[in-house]
């Protein structure tokens, strides 16, 4: 488009809302993932706390925009203390998991620097941890080594881990819970074998972190993940997933305050000293804001709610999906996130999520443990779990009677 003469606003504005119309419902609870939406209230808060601080600038936040440091300082002050932080711990508030995870690698990059350790480095972790760990990987020129999890549970095999361990390992890799599979890795496990050889142990709870906790207060088992697990040294945790705040907001954790440094860029230059604690350089202030506001909103009280409305929504999709006659939902699954799949040959489930999408429903589909369709669930399904279990049921007697397969892709994410 070439661009002349500028337009109004109004113009601007319902074209660009136009644009929405083959988007999915994700108010409406079509989306099974990507967002993570309470209702219109929530949605003006982080609006709104978001525009109070939409020009101001992370970068400077140290003397330019005091306000930012405070308020960053609390929400990392918050995420530690449920997380198993101490006096002696720190953290970093990021633009997402991906940044929170790529500092936890150069963090322990630096340290293995630090201790005499030779190179090539190596990051151990189960085929099921987030692709952000090759990413950072692929930047930081560090070898990494998938390995199969375990089949009865989709966990980290530490049989495995402890077979393929050598000098070059620097670091260990653990989900709380995996996207693939909805299951926590036995950290407490991973903890005594990182101490046991002087490893890293990065706890991946980008989608546990701001949801686990609060479950486990309600009375929900929930596995130990956190800080407070010997041997653990730094933790990724996404605030614009289950802690609600408005996307580009996660925090990066670390045992230590020292080993935080680590994750640190300086360099004298001829202003000065040019430092940042993130990977950003300009960074934006109003995620902070809507954070903190989301935070202070919500309280633990808050949260706790929202863990509820969640995980009863999780209990009345799993229970209705067992109840359809050909399928299977896949356990154990330990949180938010679970899968399910055909147990009958005449039903393919990729044929199934076919038709769920022809009724308007964004099907999250995933290839191991089996293939399968995937949820991650929020407060927003609460709302529509008769409509989509109908919908469900319908699709699977249709693919059934009809013996459609699907054409889908395995490569499209």
């Amino acid at each position: 488009m070439t661009m002349t003469n500028g337009r109004t606003w109004n113009e601007v504005r319902a074209e660009m809302e136009s644009f929405k119309d083959q988007d999915f419902d994700w108010k409406g609870g079509r989306l099974p993932s990507y967002i993570y939406y309470l209702d219109e209230e929530m949605l003006n808060i982080q609006r709104e706390a978001y525009g109070l601080y939409m020009v101001e600038n992370g970068l400077g936040k140290g003397r330019a925009f005091p306000s930012l440091k405070r308020m960053e300082d609390e929400v990392i002050r918050r995420g530690l203390a449920i997380l198993g932080g101490s006096e002696a711990s720190g953290g970093i508030f990021t633009s997402g998991g991906t940044e929170s995870i790529l500092l936890a690698v150069k963090a322990a990059r630096q340290w293995a620097r630090q201790s005499g350790k030779k190179k090539p480095y190596k990051i151990l972790l189960s085929e099921t941890a987030h692709p952000a760990f090759n990413r950072a990987a692929d930047l930081m020129e560090l070898e990494v080594e998938r390995l199969p999890m375990r089949d009865r549970d989709f966990k980290f095999d530490l049989d495995l881990l402890q077979t393929a361990l050598d000098d070059s390992v620097i670091m260990v890799v653990g989900s709380a819970p995996n996207y693939a599979a909805g299951t926590f890795d036995d950290i407490t496990g991973l903890g005594e074998i990182c101490l046991k050889n002087g490893l890293w142990l990065h706890v991946d709870a980008c989608v546990g972190g701001f949801l686990a906790p609060f479950a486990r207060m309600n009375g929900r088992s929930i596995p130990e993940f956190d800080l407070s697990v010997p041997g653990v040294k730094s933790l990724s945790a996404d605030i614009h997933k289950y802690g609600f705040a408005a996307k580009g907001a996660s925090l990066v954790l670390f045992s230590s305050a020292e080993d935080k440094k680590l994750a640190h860029f300086a360099l004298d230059w001829s202003r000065g000293t040019y430092q940042s604690e993130s990977n950003q350089g300009t960074r934006a202030g109003g995620a902070v804001a809507a954070a903190y506001a989301v935070m202070n909103v919500l309280g633990n009280d808050g949260y706790r709610r929202l863990a509820d409305i969640t995980l009863g929504t999780v209990d009345r999709l799993t229970d209705g999906i067992d109840s359809i006659d050909g399928l299977e939902v896949i356990k154990p699954f330990e949180l938010c996130i679970f899968a399910y799949k055909s147990v009958d040959p005449g039903i393919e489930i990729n044929a199934v999520a076919d038709e769920m999408g022809n009724k308007g429903w964004f099907i999250g589909r995933s290839q191991r443990p089996a293939p399968s369709i995937q949820m991650a669930v929020n407060p927003v399904h609460a709302k529509i779990c008769d409509q989509y279990l109908a919908d469900l049921s319908e699709s699977v007697a249709k693919v059934k009677q009809l013996g459609l397969r699907s054409q889908f892709d395995k490569n499209t994410y």
